[in-house]
């Protein structure tokens, strides 16, 4: 038995690799609990850290909560998959052990840690960054592939929480060196959310913000000032939402537009194609009007390498991505159209820029565009498949289904899957089979499992 001194580095040890390794995937997350667990044996004590944990409430509540996906099991039918998230949910439950049978950390402990979580988000990110820049030769189609070491929302979660927990250490440390050093980090990763596309992030991280600072107004200020700010942080807040709410209708057709006058024959005396049912527009453009596709094909193979029944560079249907293009110049989708198109426009549709004037937007406003044209679909009935937004939506809606038909007791710890792929055919889902998924919602799932009570 090592000394007690030895137990508590690699106890510290053990916490420091494994906010470190969060960061950077799976197996450096697990090697960590492992040293946790092998020392917490190692050190014994038992009698000890049984003192300890029989009066933590915390403790026992979440023990409650495993104990809870036990008694799913009763009225589980897929044994396998119920035994499989007993397993996934084993962490939750070991490491509270660990944690509350050893001596709280200190102050400065807990700084060292910290600081180290701080270090391994901004490294993390930094290697990201590169990838997404192509520095390392990997084909990114869609920014949330260049999340390489987790999920894409994960990932802007951490960053976020980071963000905030540096704020904070940059308000009360008192040395300028660090303050400004913290500083630096938060506009580095800020930055990196914003061209990272990082929406869910950046929504998490501003609605934490806006609580913290009327708690921070109420704490530190006079009533009256507090109420003042808070006042114009609720305005500020709302003129946000007004303007979300008004980029709803951005794909909507504008009826003073010149371009959407229907046309029967072009120039070369050939038949327009037109789809005045789809109705969505670019800059109030339709997209489905005045189409003559085989002017485009024609015209278009001439002047790309990329052939216009195929993709573009980002996998996007290139002939739809071209309609839209055409659309938001106002243009014909025909010879004519395509003559007026300059080689910068040819390569923006190569590229799959779908308006023109989308190419000096930034990381962060493309990422909201993005998702009003999935919702705006969404709406209109369209499949969603493939969309993370737009499939939460599916996966909510079906959830609450599934909720409906099993209130009270759920459908036991092993039988989600199950139950979403019924509810997806009964429901009549447009979802494609390979995305019917879970709810990807903690609290919904765990009232699909065990119901009301």
């Amino acid at each position: 038995m090592l000394p007690l001194i030895w137990h508590r580095y690699i106890f510290l040890f053990g916490l420091i690799a494994l906010v470190s390794g969060a960061l950077f995937g799976a197996v450096p997350t697990s090697i960590p609990q492992i040293i946790l667990g092998a020392n917490w044996l190692l050190e014994k004590n038992f009698r000890n850290k049984w003192q300890h944990i029989k009066s933590n409430t915390i403790f026992w509540i979440a023990l409650g909560f495993y104990a809870m996906h036990l008694l799913g099991m009763m009225y589980t039918t897929d044994i396998n998959a119920g035994l499989n998230d007993l397993r996934v949910k084993m962490p939750l439950y070991a490491l509270p052990i660990v944690l509350f049978t050893t001596p709280t950390l200190t102050q400065k402990e807990f700084k060292i840690l910290i600081s180290f979580f701080f270090l391994s988000v901004v490294v993390s990110s930094i290697c990201c960054f590169i990838v997404y820049l192509g520095y390392t030769k990997k084909i990114i189609t869609d920014t949330r592939q260049a999340s390489v070491f987790m999920s894409h929302i994960r990932f802007s979660l951490y960053i976020a929480f980071a963000i905030i927990a540096m704020i904070y250490y940059a308000w009360s440390v008192i040395k300028m060196k660090y303050k400004l050093i913290l500083a630096l980090s938060v506009a580095l990763l800020l930055y990196f959310m914003f061209e990272m596309q990082m929406a869910t992030g950046f929504i998490v991280l501003l609605i934490v913000s806006c609580i913290l600072s009327i708690v921070l107004f109420f704490n530190k200020l006079p009533r009256v000032g507090a109420i003042v700010l808070t006042v114009f942080l609720a305005l500020g807040v709302f003129s946000l939402l007004l303007i979300a709410k008004n980029s709803l209708s951005l794909f909507k057709k504008s009826d003073s537009s010149e371009a959407n006058k229907i046309l029967t024959i072009n120039t070369n005396g050939r038949r327009y194609l037109q789809d005045t049912v789809y109705g969505l527009a670019e800059n109030g453009n339709l997209i489905g009007i005045n189409i003559n596709y085989q002017e485009l094909n024609s015209e278009w193979n001439k002047r790309s390498k990329y052939t216009f029944d195929k993709v573009t560079k980002n996998g996007v249907e290139l002939s739809y991505c071209a309609l839209r293009y055409l659309a938001s110049k106002g243009y014909t989708k025909d010879s004519v159209g395509m003559s007026l198109l300059s080689s910068d426009d040819v390569t923006n549709i190569e590229n799959g820029i779908t308006n023109y004037k989308y190419t000096n937007q930034s990381g962060f406003a493309k990422r909201w565009r993005d998702l009003v044209w999935e919702y705006t679909k969404y709406k209109r009935n369209e499949n969603p498949s493939g969309h993370t937004a737009t499939m939460r939506l599916e996966f909510w809606k079906t959830s609450l289904y599934i909720i409906e038909q099993n209130i009270w007791f759920g459908v036991g710890t092993g039988d989600a899957q199950i139950s979403f792929d019924e509810a997806y055919e009964t429901t009549h889902s447009k979802l494609t089979k390979e995305w019917h998924l879970r709810s990807h919602n903690q609290y919904l799932a765990i009232m699909i499992a065990f119901g009301f009570f």
